[in-house]
């Protein structure tokens, strides 16, 4: 297919807004208004929460592990909030209900979202390492910015999924990803009404120039989505990391850093079981 035309083609429907666009689901909606709200209580939370039974166990989870350094057991909603606190909480929200949406039907698309939904989660969990180990940034809006990183790719599988051609097409695809995801993803937490940190985390993670005043929420995405692909045969394993802003910024050569996520194996495993359970 033509990739060039495709792009023009997207891009014209994303302007006219006809391209169609991942929604948050509605539970995500509500504690996101709760939070905000002036009123917001653990147990106004935990109401909401418990509507759903597996959002409700997954709470539960992460308060009890290790991400929470926490020596003793919660067994209730409410106590896994009060533990985590309302801006751990919103995140793992959004963390668990983001998985809803990377579903289809069609078969070659559906190996290509898990693809995306498991770097995703790699890069996520090496974004809460790096946050936690090195920096004074929340590690859990770290991880959340490195799980919406390549929000941007479902869009392109949305649409492939009426278009049979492109589905199974995976160079042009491939193609379209590279082109259109930042610009795609940013469009989409806007949408969702995000935090400027974690749009310019999505919009901006490729650009491996950037070069910004302070360490922030895009810095550790840019590094973490590069640590991901160590050790593999990617086109980003080519480009010299020491030159890198980002990695300056962390105050960690390629060199440290790789030696840090081997040190962090365990706690990236199990960061990565959380998130695609």
């Amino acid at each position: 297919m033509d990739a060039v035309k495709l792009i023009t083609e997207i891009l014209t429907d994303l302007k006219a807004n006809r391209l169609k666009l991942p929604t948050l689901p509605q539970v995500a909606l509500k504690i996101n208004n709760i939070i905000d709200s002036p009123d917001a209580t653990a147990k106004k939370i935990a109401q909401v929460i418990s509507t759903d039974a597996a959002l409700s166990a997954r709470m539960i989870q992460v308060a009890n592990s290790p991400m929470m350094r926490a020596s003793s057991t919660v067994d209730n909603v409410q106590t896994a909030i009060t533990r985590m606190g309302m801006g751990v909480v919103q995140n793992i929200v959004i963390s668990f209900l983001l998985n809803q949406l990377f579903h289809t039907k069609h078969d070659t698309l559906k190996k290509r979202l898990m693809r995306v939904w498991n770097h995703s989660a790699h890069v996520a969990a090496i974004s809460h390492v790096l946050a936690n180990r090195f920096t004074g940034l929340r590690p859990d809006e770290a991880m959340l910015a490195g799980l919406i990183h390549d929000i941007g790719k479902l869009p392109l599988i949305l649409k492939a999924e009426g278009n049979a051609a492109l589905a199974n097409d995976p160079a042009c695809m491939d193609s379209l990803d590279e082109k259109l995801h930042p610009a795609l993803g940013k469009v989409i937490v806007q949408t969702w009404g995000f935090a400027p940190g974690m749009i310019t985390a999505v919009a901006e993670h490729e650009n491996l120039a950037r070069d910004s005043e302070k360490l922030d929420l895009t810095d550790i995405v840019t590094v973490a989505n590069l640590l991901s692909y160590a050790g593999k045969q990617h086109h980003s394993t080519q480009t010299n990391w020491a030159g890198i802003p980002a990695f300056n910024k962390l105050d960690l050569g390629p060199e440290d850093s790789i030696a840090a996520l081997e040190e962090a194996r365990d706690e990236i495993t199990e960061i990565v079981k959380l998130l695609t359970a």
